[in-house]
């Protein structure tokens, strides 16, 4: 037994991600990613070493959506820590569809804690008119 738990844990160290799954165990993107809300879609794996170090941060990214859904020219904004969260932020999504076309670009925050995996929150642009 004790053997097992050892390959399973090297194994989760291997692939260098700690994920909480949805409670569906889909991973799609949700449609629409409303500001102030958690949203349960596609969400990035915690990093092993962040998760081993006890470390926590945030990245805010921004996004377009094409005319498949799907997420494109996305950029990290800022990170704290550096370093850290940005590769699985970028990764996660990358895989985001599902959502309505747009050419204005979106600005989303991913608040990575220990005890609660990864959040996610849109943050509204504001457009002088």
């Amino acid at each position: 037994m004790k053997r097992l738990m050892m390959a399973i844990t090297l194994a989760m160290l291997a692939t260098g991600c700690v994920h909480k799954q949805t409670q569906s165990g889909q991973q799609h993107a949700p449609r629409d990613i409303k500001a102030g809300k958690s949203a349960t879609g596609n969400q990035p794996y915690y990093p092993a070493k962040a998760y081993a170090g006890r470390i926590e941060g945030v990245v805010r990214a921004s996004y377009t959506v094409n005319t498949k859904g799907c997420a494109e020219n996305i950029k990290i904004v800022s990170a704290q820590p550096a370093d850290v969260f940005e590769k699985e932020t970028i990764r996660a999504m990358n895989k985001w569809c599902g959502m309505e076309p747009t050419s204005l670009p979106k600005i989303i925050t991913i608040t990575f804690r220990l005890n609660g995996g990864a959040r996610m929150e849109e943050v509204p642009l504001m457009v002088d008119k």
